[in-house]
């Protein structure tokens, strides 16, 4: 298999960001010259290029305006623009794209700022291991069996869903109980990349697996979790979540329109502002507002 070539600068910085083939991680190998090979920790061998001259079509991220590949900022809007270059092909865009106009690749994910960076394990402080499976690298703990997925695995696991990766996946990854209260005792832990306290979150309703998230580098999972939510993926249950949040946001906009009602009411009451030809149809109504009301609270 050919290796591609992959590297983006800014005009400015001279930020080299290089982007693996096989498993689409980026480093930051800002000073390195061209040339020189890497290892990624999914096995590929990078070779850093240089970064292309020619600048693609361009466009105001802020108002989408076309602008020159010179330009320091629009004309149209006057939006300050900063270019920088896609990593996977090279192709110049400004900051503010999410995606690359040219290959569509996402813009966002976070490089690393190590190629061989060594990972302590959150939960027990072991050193992780960079395992392969498929497209994607797992970084795993052989003590605790913990696992820590980055950004794009776990978009590949739960946004392509494609069922050969999740069968490896399942067979890879030892299946053990999951309990709320992670072994060893903390509660929360740092990440394995930038050393930042993970926020802890619940995947998704109906999941019952509580995980521990970096928003910048990617999410941990203690033994069993992992495997759990991709079956919960597999069989729809994202689906299933997403049925029953749009069910709870739509039953509490009833409670809120019949509270508002029956406070309504209730003030027109206290008020006197109703007429006493109309008094026996309003308490009708507002038995009824109070019966709805009771149901829905």
């Amino acid at each position: 298999m050919s290796l591609a070539t992959i590297a983006a600068a800014t005009a400015s910085s001279a930020v080299m960001i290089l982007a693996c083939p096989g498993c689409d991680g980026r480093y930051d190998v800002t000073g390195h010259p061209p040339g020189q090979q890497f290892r990624c920790r999914c096995g590929e061998v990078l070779t850093l290029g240089a970064a292309s001259p020619q600048a693609s079509l361009l466009a105001c991220p802020h108002c989408g305006a076309g602008v020159g590949p010179t330009a320091t900022a629009c004309a149209h809007c006057s939006h300050e623009l900063l270019l920088k270059g896609c990593p996977r092909c090279l192709s110049r865009v400004f900051h503010g794209h999410k995606h690359c106009p040219e290959c569509g690749s996402e813009l966002s994910i976070a490089a690393v700022g190590d190629v061989d960076p060594e990972r302590q394990c959150p939960r027990c402080e072991q050193l992780l291991g960079p395992r392969r499976v498929q497209d994607l690298v797992i970084d795993e703990c052989m003590k605790c069996r913990g696992v820590f997925l980055d950004h794009i695995a776990i978009q590949r696991v739960v946004g392509d869903r494609q069922q050969a990766r999740a069968e490896a996946l399942l067979g890879a990854l030892p299946k053990a109980e999951t309990s709320p209260v992670p072994a060893g005792g903390k509660m929360y832990i740092k990440c394995p990349v930038c050393r930042v306290v993970m926020n802890r979150k619940q995947f998704a309703t109906g999941a019952g697996v509580v995980i521990d998230v970096c928003k910048s580098h990617g999410t941990f999972f203690d033994p069993g979790e992992l495997p759990r939510i991709i079956e919960f993926v597999m069989q729809g249950g994202l689906e299933r979540a997403e049925k029953k949040e749009i069910e709870r946001l739509r039953d509490a906009a009833k409670r809120d329109q019949l509270n508002a009602a029956y406070a309504q009411a209730q003030a027109a009451r206290s008020s006197g502002e109703f007429r006493a030809s109309h008094r026996e149809d309003y308490s009708s109504g507002l038995a009824l507002v109070d019966l709805l009301s009771s149901i829905f609270r």
